[in-house]
């Protein structure tokens, strides 16, 4: 009997057509324009691993793919970052007179 892992859903296979994605990002903004590298084989990747480092707070300089530049670093903010929290309300005790 072949052993199967067991899933709660069958995901599709990602295949790899020979696109690589390249995701450029840094924790805070490097000195000397050196930054780290992700690199993934669609677009769909790029774009989920970018946003998921704008959840957690990094810098995305670009997203490039095979025909130059996707979404430079505001463009990428913009469409991919977190929505911005709204501000809290105070609230004023109820001082009752009794």
């Amino acid at each position: 009997m072949q052993y199967r892992p067991r899933t709660s859903f069958r995901a599709a296979p990602e295949y790899d057509t020979g696109e690589r994605w390249t995701i450029r990002w840094e924790t805070r903004r490097p000195d000397g324009g050196r930054w780290s590298l992700a690199i993934t084989n669609s677009r769909e990747s790029a774009v989920e691993r970018a946003k998921h480092l704008l959840k957690l707070g990094f810098i995305v300089h670009d997203i490039s793919g095979p025909d130059g530049v996707f979404l430079n670093e505001k463009e990428a903010l913009q469409q991919l970052g977190p929505a911005p929290v709204a501000p809290k309300t105070t609230r004023t005790p109820v001082v009752s007179e009794v």
